[in-house]
């Protein structure tokens, strides 16, 4: 289980927003954007964390991190 606060979700999801009408892409749902980010989280826990502590808090970093490489890499074709 990964545990996130309904703000940090929401600067991703406007992170996503903002990449998606770059690229004049349709915005998807909030709700629909939810199980996007937590494979999205779930992904780089574990690339990034060798004792698979999923059930933890997600450390602030790491959700930093996520919208630092959502920003910078996110495009849609």
């Amino acid at each position: 289980m990964l545990l996130y606060t309904e703000k940090q979700l929401d600067k991703a999801y406007r992170i996503d927003c903002k990449a998606r009408t770059r690229c004049n892409e349709p915005w998807v749902q909030r709700e629909d954007f939810r199980p996007l980010y937590e494979d999205l989280l779930e992904s780089y826990m574990i690339a990034y964390n060798e004792d698979n502590i999923l059930g933890s808090d997600v450390p602030e970093y790491l959700l930093d991190a996520v919208n630092d490489l959502l920003e910078s890499t996110l495009t849609l074709d």
